[in-house]
């Protein structure tokens, strides 16, 4: 029989262990990297966070990757949301940028991060608006999207 096990993750995103489930000696109340509470719920619908797929007879390495949505209530989990806004706080410090763009700016990274239909839109005003904004801008949002965005979209923006 093949199933998901249970994540747990701290509210900052550090995985503490895709298998909470099965191997709860793994488990942590807080992040040894950053201190934060850890979770295996959803913070607001409370379900379980998908973590390691167990295949019945399989012995194999896994890269687990975090949700950024529950894939119940589609709200985003904490770590996302806290990274949408750290990005969205970096945009607002640029003073090369009128309040338009900023604006403008901040929606192409909410659809960036929901890697909604318009994302490949999004991400050419992304990478108008981040060579606008000045160089540590750039380094900044690019050390928070370095973890809440695909490798490909990644590429997409920096390539590499």
């Amino acid at each position: 029989m093949n199933y998901y096990d249970v994540a747990q993750i701290c509210l900052n995103g550090h995985v503490i262990t895709p298998m909470a489930q099965t191997s709860p000696n793994f488990q942590q109340k807080f992040c040894n990297e950053c201190g934060e509470k850890t979770v295996m719920n959803c913070q607001s619908c409370g379900s379980l966070i998908k973590g390691f797929y167990h295949v019945t007879g399989v012995i194999g390495l896994y890269d687990y990757e975090k949700p950024k949505f529950c894939e119940n209530c589609g709200t985003p989990y904490t770590w996302t949301e806290r990274q949408q806004n750290a990005a969205n706080e970096l945009i607002d410090f640029s003073e090369k940028l009128s309040e338009a763009e900023k604006e403008d700016f901040k929606a192409s990274v909410n659809a960036i991060i929901r890697n909604s239909t318009n994302s490949n839109v999004a991400q050419l005003k992304f990478k108008k608006y981040i060579a606008s904004a000045g160089s540590e801008i750039a380094k900044g949002m690019r050390d928070i999207f370095i973890d809440v965005v695909s490798e490909s979209v990644r590429k997409s923006i920096w390539g590499n």
